[in-house]
């Protein structure tokens, strides 16, 4: 699942990118734009090479916004902070045949027209001033008119819409200010899903994996192996966390998965959570996200990962028993069933609606299998995909819970379970079983309903583990999956994980 693209054909832009320890700059004075220029050309290159031309070419059909624009882009530079005008005036606007020369990403086209370039009626909606909301890129892969990338002048922030009433989950400003992020993290989280290859670059005509739909030279894949790589490195951390409170809560080392001298600490790191042979018996999609992942990672020698939560059986009629859905008729060679990855301990019954559980068709309970089971257990479940639809998220997750959370007056009580993006994870939303830590709208750029990502999970709960938040006993983490509705309250923000794509 690698990219075709050979990065060494492109400029070196590492010590521009923003990390936690490379940051972005305080946007207060404006747009650092040397920065957003050499990332938001980094992404010309890849697509100009993406499409089967060379780097020398693009030398030699390269303008900038101005000099495509004309008078019409020159009438409105005074209405331009002169940092943004000074990014218009060097980013690169390349022309194949006089022509935009394909998208400059998977969400984004390329710079507006003068003509749209200011969204005065979203701006006035806002009671923000005339022309502070800039639409810098049209939208691209499925963005509806009015969608696209979002620069608004007085922060000096960027956001991406989707489509017009996306407006409303981003205002004011002041009431959701970590949605907005300074530019060069915009591109920079671009630029990432790039280089882990969720998003990958090639030829126009070239079909995409698994049929999905592509958008000129861009592709948007169900997973990466750099992100079960990475999914796995933060089980290592998770569990690495664990084991050190059960050792320092215990006499002796009762846990120590690094004992090279422990033959069944070894068998059980060799051998992942689940044999190869049981998921095979179980019917796991292969290759998939959830079978790399429960083969790969390390199986710990405590039994409890979260509250109420448990590892999968290894056996294979445990195994199979955890699993509603893996052995369902499933309607295309594309569609991936939801697997069960950590049970509830005991039986928690979670009853699915058509209008509650955000599983794709072929596993809903508006589904045309009569076999769809109208309740299930209670656990943490892979996302189930359609491979070949756009925006999908295989290396996502739901935490399916026996209750629902409660919609409180937030401005009032200052509580509730929240999404990432500060929305209410309660009763009355769409999908709303498997809400809790999960994106809701996404600033990068998404739809609300793809699936946080399994990695981020665990480094909460890791969070969770260090800050002394959740206790640990000889087992592992103790409580019940009670403890969950603690994020209705006080401690909320513990169940809360930042905006990211």
């Amino acid at each position: 699942m690698a990219a075709t693209i050979d990065l060494s054909q492109l400029p070196d832009i590492s010590d521009q990118l923003v990390t936690p320890d490379n940051p972005a700059r305080d946007s207060a004075e404006g747009m650092d734009v040397a920065r957003c220029v050499a990332l938001h050309n980094y992404l010309v290159h890849y697509a100009w090479v993406a499409q089967g031309r060379s780097p020398d070419s693009l030398r030699r059909n390269s303008y900038t916004y101005f000099a495509v624009k004309g008078d019409a882009a020159e009438a409105i530079r005074p209405r331009l902070h002169p940092s943004l005008a000074a990014f218009l005036d060097t980013a690169i606007l390349p022309l194949y045949q006089y022509r935009p020369s394909g998208y400059l990403f998977y969400y984004a086209h390329y710079f507006n027209d003068p003509r749209y370039l200011f969204d005065n009626d979203a701006a006035d909606l806002q009671d923000m001033p005339a022309d502070s909301l800039v639409n810098l890129y049209s939208g691209g892969m499925e963005i509806e008119s009015g969608g696209g990338l979002f620069y608004h002048q007085g922060s000096h922030c960027a956001v991406v819409f989707m489509h017009m009433d996306a407006h409303d989950q981003a205002f004011p400003i002041e009431a959701h200010e970590e949605l907005w992020h300074p530019f060069e993290t915009v591109l920079s989280n671009w630029i990432n899903l790039i280089h882990i290859g969720k998003v990958v670059g090639s030829l126009p005509d070239e079909p995409g994996l698994f049929d999905c739909e592509k958008f000129m030279c861009w592709e948007w894949r169900p997973y990466s192996d750099a992100q079960v790589d990475t999914c796995i490195a933060a089980w290592d951390r998770l569990c690495e966390a664990i084991e050190a409170r059960i050792s320092s809560s215990t006499a002796g080392r009762a846990v120590d998965n690094k004992d090279n001298d422990n033959k069944d600490n070894n068998n059980r790191r060799n051998s992942g959570l689940v044999p190869q042979a049981v998921l095979d018996a179980a019917s796991v999609p292969d290759p998939g996200f959830a079978r790399a992942f429960l083969t790969r990672a390390r199986r710990p020698l405590f039994h409890r990962i979260a509250p109420g939560l448990v590892l999968p059986a290894m056996d294979e009629a445990g195994f199979a028993e955890e699993q509603p859905y893996t052995r369902l008729p499933r309607s295309s060679p594309y569609s991936i069933p939801p697997v069960c990855l950590f049970p509830a301990a005991g039986e928690h019954l979670v009853k699915l609606t058509s209008m509650t559980c955000a599983f794709t068709d072929d596993f809903s309970a508006s589904s045309v299998h009569s076999n769809i089971p109208p309740r299930v257990n209670a656990g943490v479940y892979s996302e189930s995909v359609e491979r070949n639809r756009v925006d999908n998220a295989e290396e996502g997750f739901r935490l399916l819970l026996p209750f629902s959370f409660m919609e409180r007056d937030w401005e009032n009580t200052g509580l509730g379970a929240r999404k990432s993006d500060g929305s209410l994870a309660g009763a009355d939303s769409p999908g709303n079983v498997g809400c809790l830590f999960q994106h809701g709208y996404k600033p990068f750029g998404g739809e609300n309903l793809r699936p946080q990502r399994l990695e981020c999970l665990f480094n909460c709960w890791r969070k969770l583990i260090v800050d002394s938040v959740w206790s640990v006993g000889p087992e592992g983490v103790e409580g019940t999956l009670d403890t969950f509705r603690e994020a209705d309250g006080e401690r909320w923000r513990h169940y809360y994980i930042p905006p990211s794509w």
